[in-house]
């Protein structure tokens, strides 16, 4: 017997997704961040699910569980604008098991309703049932003119690597707090987000509004995985440690860990998307950005086949490929990916 432990999440759906069939109203098939589907309306419906990660916030005694309701919203949000979707309203599921504390479960759901007002969709209710172990599971849905969608795909020599957002900041908050830097109460400017997580609804509406974006993919598991998705058939890309929008959180862990920052754009929880944009658009997309929008412009693919980084220094390295991945080596787990981070990629 082949155990989920030993193949991980990614390859299990990758020998799977093979064997299902596609029904002729999934528009975009499966492997992306959404799926959407035509219904014959004048738009498309776009829906996902997802499994909001255990708030490691809560094990360090910050905030309530309000946070696990509000990681259900952001978690299904940042999916629905990777595709280009418009959010419009979410569904929530709870799985607790019988001892489970009835405040706690009424701040999840209280969590839930107060994100979904934050981010502008539908709080439409949802189902409570028992079980061995608490889960919380959410259930979005968006729409999008037809032609307009976006997706994961293969990057092109020339292309355009964009992010929307900053990176660093969680793990620049889990880095400050296990250094025990703070001798008191930890400011809200650092729990916060770990505590109020927000997608990128401003940004990702001009994704979806600007017509430019190939393709797209939220950065829930990590910036590597990202990349890796975009390189393929011998494309490739350098980054430039200079070029990367970090948060200033993740520029004070840094400097008082001594890891090199660039490390810290590897990390989750920021609820950053990355985005390919064709470079022949490239310049369009942002001489007609907004002024105050947080999309950057990280770095160009091209013909090499290597994903490097380069630091401050001008070492080049290859970028390590730290993935979020459920059966292997999860952020929310608060153990072995944190310190896998923030290790000496001399080692």
């Amino acid at each position: 017997m082949t155990t989920m432990s030993e193949i991980g999440e990614k390859e299990f759906i990758k020998g799977l997704l093979p064997s299902l069939s596609v029904d002729s109203s999934f528009v975009n098939g499966f492997g992306h961040d959404a799926s959407i589907i035509d219904v014959g309306l004048d738009q498309l419906i776009a829906c996902k699910i997802d499994r909001a990660p255990s708030p490691v916030s809560l094990k360090h005694g910050i905030g309530d569980a309000k946070t696990w309701g509000r990681l259900a919203v952001v978690a299904n949000v940042s999916d629905l604008l990777s595709v280009g979707a418009v959010p419009k309203a979410l569904m929530l599921s709870l799985v607790l098991p019988d001892d489970f504390d009835v405040i706690s479960a009424r701040e999840i759901v209280m969590g839930c309703e107060e994100a979904c007002r934050s981010h502008g969709i539908a709080f439409v209710g949802g189902d409570t049932k028992e079980g061995d172990a608490a889960q919380v599971i959410g259930a979005a849905w968006g729409t999008l003119l037809r032609g307009t969608q976006f997706g994961r795909g293969s990057a092109m020599p020339g292309d355009y690597l964009f992010i929307a957002g900053r990176l660093g900041a969680f793990s620049g908050s889990m880095a400050l707090m296990n250094k025990r830097i703070f001798d008191k109460k930890i400011p809200n400017y650092y729990t916060n987000v770990l505590t109020h997580p927000m997608a990128r609804v401003i940004e990702g509406r001009y994704m979806r509004e600007s017509r430019k974006v190939a393709f797209a993919c939220d950065l829930s598991d990590g910036l590597s995985e990202a990349i890796r998705i975009f390189c393929k058939e011998g494309v490739g890309i350098t980054l430039h440690e200079k070029c990367l929008p970090m948060h200033t959180i993740a520029e004070e862990a840094s400097f008082r860990t001594e890891v090199p920052l660039w490390q810290f754009a590897l990390g989750v929880g920021d609820w950053a998307i990355a985005c390919v944009v064709r470079q022949e658009e490239a310049a369009s997309f942002k001489a007609l950005m907004p002024n105050g929008l947080e999309i950057f412009q990280v770095g160009r693919f091209d013909e090499t086949g290597l994903i490097q980084i380069q630091d401050k220094k001008g070492i080049k390295r290859e970028l390590p490929p730290l993935i979020n991945e459920h059966f292997r080596q999860r952020a929310e787990d608060d153990t072995g990916y944190l310190h896998e981070l923030l290790r000496s990629q001399s080692e």
